[in-house]
């Protein structure tokens, strides 16, 4: 728990140090179609490896984050599929109890994000998920209830070091849809940090 407290506190620094200077470095440069071939056969394959969430630990107030694992794969040079994304952690911070309840039974979904290449050292790369779906019952009625994440921001990123061969990557949950409408019931942005441990 210990090692993940850090290696989220790290990746939150990166999102702030790196990015902020990609953003400032390379807003007047585009990565030509070559550089952007360059950076995928770099980062395409199939990644196995943990996902960082906040979490209370009542035996310890200290750690603040906990991991499942996760797969992930990139397979062009704008698509990238994470498998089965825990629904429950998506419902975690919902504030509406019996939406937080229904939502947590729901099936997990694979999440499928648009990618963008922004830079070729390191490889790095902008993360925008499309908004996954869930078809949910309570109240006695039926629900489209839809998971908003952060798009073509620079929080939402990844990055791939090219000597240890390890993806890093953020996405941020920011709102709640219920039957097409924007809801209050997320309070503010929710990261999940990915930290890859096998690449294939």
């Amino acid at each position: 728990m210990k090692t993940m407290k850090l290696a989220f506190a790290a990746l939150c620094c990166m999102a702030t140090l790196s990015f902020t200077a990609c953003s400032d470095d390379d807003s007047s440069h585009a990565l030509t179609q070559e550089e952007k071939a360059q950076c995928l056969m770099a980062v395409k394959g199939n990644y196995t490896g943990h996902l960082i969430y906040a979490a209370k630990n009542d035996k310890n107030v200290k750690d603040v984050t906990d991991t499942v694992d996760v797969k992930w794969s990139i397979v062009s040079d704008s698509i990238m599929t994470i498998e089965k994304f825990p629904t429950k952690l998506l419902a975690e911070n919902v504030t509406d109890t019996t939406l937080k309840a229904a939502l947590k039974t729901a099936e997990d979904q694979t999440i499928t994000c648009y990618i963008d290449f922004v830079k070729t050292s390191p490889v790095q790369f902008l993360v925008n998920p499309k908004t996954p779906a869930y078809n949910l019952n309570y109240g006695g009625k039926d629900h489209k209830v839809q998971v908003a994440f952060f798009v073509n921001n620079y929080s939402s990123f990844g990055s791939y070091d090219l000597t240890k061969k390890v993806m890093s990557m953020q996405i941020i949950e920011g709102a709640i849809f219920l039957d097409g409408n924007q809801t209050a019931y997320l309070k503010e942005g929710v990261p999940f940090v990915f930290v890859s441990t096998k690449k294939e």
